[in-house]
């Protein structure tokens, strides 16, 4: 065929051809929105079978979590719904007339599409204790069951007691009255007076009031200068408060700064799950000062050494030679100055210690420690140098405290953390350093805008600080053990945003009175890094930050 005849029979040529391989597979779909990653991620899920855990909503984002990963959904992509709680998911139909998919009978704004699931765009998402659901353009639907989701038993037994007859739920109450209506002047004077602890439902308590005689003063640092006081109370004679073991000492914690008046509770919840010898135990309660409303506090074991609470023999004064001299001993970190008349700073770090129990530790009981402390940060120092022999600084401390305070504070991103105050360390007799509880995290998860960039919830915190620092730049046997200890417990970390859902719950409405009191929602109060007009928004960004805080954490612990 010459070339004049090439081109006047190439149109009808190249028509033919096309109309021969216009098959219904060969259609080349129309261009559209674009497919979101998120929706790919989790469609590969799927098809590798990965074990399904739970999904949590917050804010402008979805998190769905399986056995060793994770995918983040942002609502900018699509929206998974939470229908948990017996919450109906919408029906899903299609409408061949437009060729829509309906959600409840009303255009979604995606068409049906011919291709593969992950190809398609998402139509509807949603989530129960149950399962995952997803529905795909293409018509596929992908469900994701929960492996920690149990059926109901059929015969569940008898159920709940019904609630007392004119007695609805409410957290409890706490009244507290001076002896004259004298008034708490400062932290160091004890004023008499009776507690009185009404828990109407008993949630807690076994009785639905208890009243005794006690003295009570404020305490604090910051927060005693705040108009929101917090105190101690010292009972005459020990009793068991709200399900809390007996002992004489309690706290009123005022939370102030802290509005989404959880951030103790919450930290004391992980404290638990990480297993602290000692966790404080605390209830959200309702507090009258003479008479007078005084808002929502948390009710707290008061730090101190006793059978229930910091468990040691503490060191006698004839303890001054042998095994006697190795403890116990119960100490706080404190940076700033201070009048205790007993404390020390260590020679290589200059941390700071001062005596809780013994309150006056002989000398060679001061010496004697000293040198022990001084010891374990010289094994410190001598990580990675070679020529100083064999150290090994597990003789000195009790590693897994040390991992636990680790992951506990750098979640919080706690400001005090790095051995600066409100950290307690124990050496018990014939035993090693041991971080033994934890305290005060008012101003942490967010709360901070003085330390460490508080408002941003990546960047480490305490890993590069003081003692941490050298654990984790020269030993890698820390580092993975820090690693393993993180993923032990990463699924019962991700679990928090629900127990402060729970937390929330329980509050049922005295937070709206509790601000009232203290109208300061949407107000700066030292040192906020953020706040909020309501105060729902207040606990949206606690979990939020926490959320991001703990991805991010997870991300670079897992790089260790």
């Amino acid at each position: 065929m010459n070339r004049s005849c090439q081109a006047r029979w190439a149109p009808l040529v190249c028509m033919l051809l096309s109309l021969l391989s216009c098959r219904p597979d060969a259609i080349t779909p129309d261009l559209g929105p674009a497919v979101p990653d998120a929706w790919v991620e989790l469609v590969k899920a799927y098809d590798e079978g990965r074990e399904y855990v739970g999904t949590t909503v917050v804010g402008s984002f979805a998190k769905v979590f399986f056995i060793g990963a994770s995918v983040v959904v942002p609502k900018s992509d699509f929206v998974i719904e939470d229908c948990s709680g017996g919450v109906e998911p919408r029906t899903v139909s299609y409408d061949a007339a437009t060729g829509m998919w309906l959600l409840d009978g009303v255009s979604s704004g995606v068409s049906r599409s011919n291709g593969r699931v992950e190809e398609s765009l998402p139509v509807y998402a949603c989530f129960n204790e149950k399962e995952l659901v997803l529905y795909a353009a293409n018509g596929d639907v992908l469900h994701f069951d929960n492996i920690y989701y149990q059926e109901p038993s059929p015969d569940p037994g008898p159920g709940p007691e019904p609630p007392k007859p004119g007695i609805p739920y409410e957290i409890p109450r706490i009244y507290i009255t001076t002896q004259g209506q004298a008034p708490v002047q400062d932290k160091e004077n004890y004023v008499p007076g009776t507690i009185r602890v009404v828990d109407p439902s008993c949630t807690f308590a076994d009785s639905a009031d208890f009243e005794a005689p006690m003295k009570i003063r404020g305490r604090g640092n910051s927060t005693w200068g705040m108009p929101k006081k917090p105190y101690k109370i010292k009972l005459e004679e020990k009793h068991k408060i709200l399900g809390m073991p007996k002992d004489k000492e309690w706290c009123l914690l005022a939370n102030y700064d802290d509005k989404s008046l959880l951030r103790n509770i919450v930290a004391m919840e992980i404290s638990r799950r990480l297993g602290f010898s000692w966790t404080p135990r605390m209830v959200s309660v309702e507090m009258w000062f003479n008479g007078a409303y005084q808002g929502v506090y948390t009710f707290s074991e008061h730090k101190k050494v006793s059978k229930n609470r910091v468990n040691i023999d503490v060191a006698t004064p004839g303890d001054n030679s042998g095994e006697g001299l190795t403890g116990g001993y119960y100490l706080e970190f404190e940076n700033e100055s201070i009048n205790e008349p007993c404390w020390f700073k260590t020679d290589r770090y200059g941390v700071t210690l001062m005596y809780h129990e013994p309150e006056e530790p002989t000398a060679e009981q001061q010496a004697w420690l000293r040198d022990y402390v001084n010891a374990f940060e010289t094994t410190l120092w001598s990580l990675g140098h070679t020529d100083r022999g064999p150290v090994n600084y597990a003789d000195y401390i009790d590693v897994r405290s040390f991992i636990n305070y680790y992951i506990l504070e750098e979640l919080a991103k706690d400001p005090d953390a790095n051995f600066r105050k409100s950290t307690f360390i124990t050496k018990e007799r014939g035993k090693k350093l041991e971080l033994y509880h934890v305290w005060d995290f008012d101003i942490t998860f967010g709360n901070c805008n003085y330390w460490g960039n508080g408002l941003i919830p990546g960047d480490f915190l305490l890993k590069n600080l003081v003692w941490y620092e050298r654990l984790f730049n020269k030993d890698p046997e820390w580092r993975k053990a820090v690693k393993a200890r993180w993923n032990e417990m990463y699924d019962t970390l991700a679990s928090i945003p629900e127990y402060i859902d729970a937390q929330v719950k329980l509050l049922d409405g005295a937070q709206d009175r509790n601000f009232e009191r203290w109208p300061i929602l949407g107000i700066y109060v030292w040192p906020n890094a953020v706040w909020y007009n309501t105060y729902q928004e207040e606990v949206d960004y606690l979990k939020t930050f926490y959320l991001r805080r703990l991805w991010w954490l997870n991300d670079e612990i897992n790089k260790f």
